[in-house]
């Protein structure tokens, strides 16, 4: 007998969850009786490295398999929750994302947090868990319940250095837009809700497919679904920094704590890609709906790009410049978002893939930047002089890693890309990955600029002494990004089961 059948399924598929609530608890606890607040670092990994291998147990039902296996996604809760290969994938990669960011940032917590480990950590897992229940919710309230825990978290992580007026700036701009976005969404939601009757992705599928509320009233309510749509569309661009959605991210980006940026740019956009997967694929793909939301991605996903790409091109803070990369990387995401409106399985199989490369290659960056931050505060483009001489683990690494945001080939960034240039082309949006084509020879001026100021340039600036946490966690991501390339068969395969899963 399948061991999950001898407990309730219920539990057994939200396992991860239910993990990270209980290390929530545990760091609480075990504050109160440890001398030494570092500990807490290793109580809070622990936590988060179980909960990671819990997936894959959690995912050993002969139906789910980790999406290694087609078969039927398990529902629980009266349907607001879902168990497939889609759920188990994203939460993977978010519960990885969560342990690189807890292993980066151990000495910085320690010497620009005065040592809140407790504070921090605690607000990472809550902004974690919320991210996994958005990822795994086949319902609008609770997508947005775990949005909202997620953004919540987030303003408080980005607020942290309380004695810095661009940490503080940050934290209230971010607050403030994000609510706001957050006040559209919801407003959207309650427009597809009053026309429907429904807040299930399939509920509101099948309302909009002609039956109940939707057929009795016709056309006449055609507008409010159309606006509905377009106000839930402009809710996660915000989220997912998309333009014209985008103007918080550079000073968020700038202001918050450096391992903080680093979470910003791959672990809430990552859970925001999965909850549009979710709302669009499973509860709008519906006759002429779907033609109006693809126009209104691809139109966000073009403008991204470029506006992205060549705003990087003049900025001289790394961080900024980094938000920017974000915002254009964001652009190449929703390619595979718009070829889910005629080749969903396609579309949903390279977002997903993309979302893992980028996490890798993204989170490897900002180790190196983080550390280099401890070293001299803000980071810019001339802090990074001759680092290939006072660090060359660090200057290669950080190679390895832009030459994957930039798609060349045959690292991780590459493949992902291509399999967002292949959705697009067979989706019928040959042009938009021509777009994405040029966008991605334009950053290459950019990322020079760094690699430029790496290996060309000179620096009297002392050696960079290894540190642990950011040791660790850059070879972790370059294990990844290698990995992942060399068995990028299997990990497409797996993109690809767990993207035929999600119904």
């Amino acid at each position: 007998m399948n061991w999950t059948t001898a407990v309730n399924p219920n539990y057994v598929f939200i396992m991860p969850q239910l993990i990270i609530t209980a290390t929530l608890l545990l760091v609480m606890i075990v504050d109160f009786y440890v001398k030494e607040k570092r500990n807490l670092v290793w109580v809070t990994l622990a936590g988060v490295v179980v909960s990671f291998f819990s997936v894959f147990f959690a995912a050993t039902d002969e139906e789910i398999k980790l999406g290694l296996a087609i078969g039927e996604p398990r529902e629980f809760f009266g349907g607001m929750l879902v168990a497939d290969g889609f759920t188990f994938f994203l939460q993977a990669v978010l519960l990885g994302v969560a342990a690189l960011v807890i292993l980066l940032s151990v000495d910085y917590v320690e010497k620009f947090f005065r040592g809140a480990f407790l504070e921090f950590y605690q607000v990472l897992l809550s902004a974690t868990l919320g991210m996994m229940f958005m990822v795994s919710s086949r319902d609008l309230v609770t997508i947005y319940i775990g949005l909202e825990l997620s953004s919540i978290s987030s303003y408080i992580l980005a607020g942290l250095l309380r004695k810095d007026p661009k940490s503080n700036e940050a934290a209230l701009k971010y607050f403030l837009n994000s609510a706001t976005a957050s006040a559209v969404l919801l407003f959207g939601i309650s427009l597809l809700y009053g026309v429907s009757g429904q807040t299930s992705l399939q509920g509101i599928a099948a309302a909009l497919a002609g039956t109940g509320v939707v057929a009795a009233a016709g056309e006449a309510v055609l507008p409010l679904i159309i606006t509905g749509i377009i106000f839930v569309a402009a809710g996660f661009a915000f989220k997912v920094s998309a333009v014209p959605m985008h103007l918080w991210a550079p000073d968020v980006y700038e202001g918050s704590p450096t391992p903080v940026t680093g979470f910003f740019s791959v672990g809430p956009k990552g859970a925001a890609f999965g909850a549009i997967l979710r709302i669009f694929v499973v509860g709008l793909s519906v006759g002429p709906f779907t033609e109006r939301w693809t126009l209104i991605w691809a139109v966000l996903a073009t403008a991204s790009m470029f506006v992205g790409n060549l705003t990087a091109l003049v900025q001289s803070n790394i961080k900024r410049m980094m938000a920017y990369s974000s915002i254009a990387q964001a652009g190449y995401m929703l390619v595979g978002v718009v070829a889910t409106g005629t080749q969903p399985e396609a579309g949903i199989s390279a977002v997903i893939y993309y979302v893992l490369a980028y996490a890798l290659t993204n989170l490897g960056i900002f180790a190196i930047l983080t550390h280099l931050d401890q070293e001299g505060g803000w980071v810019t483009i001339d802090d990074l002089k001759g680092l290939s001489s006072r660090n060359p683990v660090y200057a290669w690494a950080m190679l390895l890693f832009l030459v994957s945001l930039i798609g060349i080939p045959p690292t991780v960034g590459f493949m992902g890309k291509l399999f967002l240039f292949q959705a697009a082309a067979k989706s019928g949006y040959l042009w938009l990955a021509l777009v994405m084509a040029v966008n991605s020879v334009i950053s290459v001026g950019y990322y020079y600029r760094v690699v430029k100021a790496m290996f060309l340039e000179q620096s009297d600036r002392p050696a960079l002494k290894p540190s642990f946490g950011i040791s660790t966690t850059v070879v972790l991501s370059i294990i990844g990004v290698v990995g992942v390339t060399i068995a990028s068969n299997w990990f497409v395969q797996w993109a690809s089961n767990a993207a035929a899963l999600l119904k």
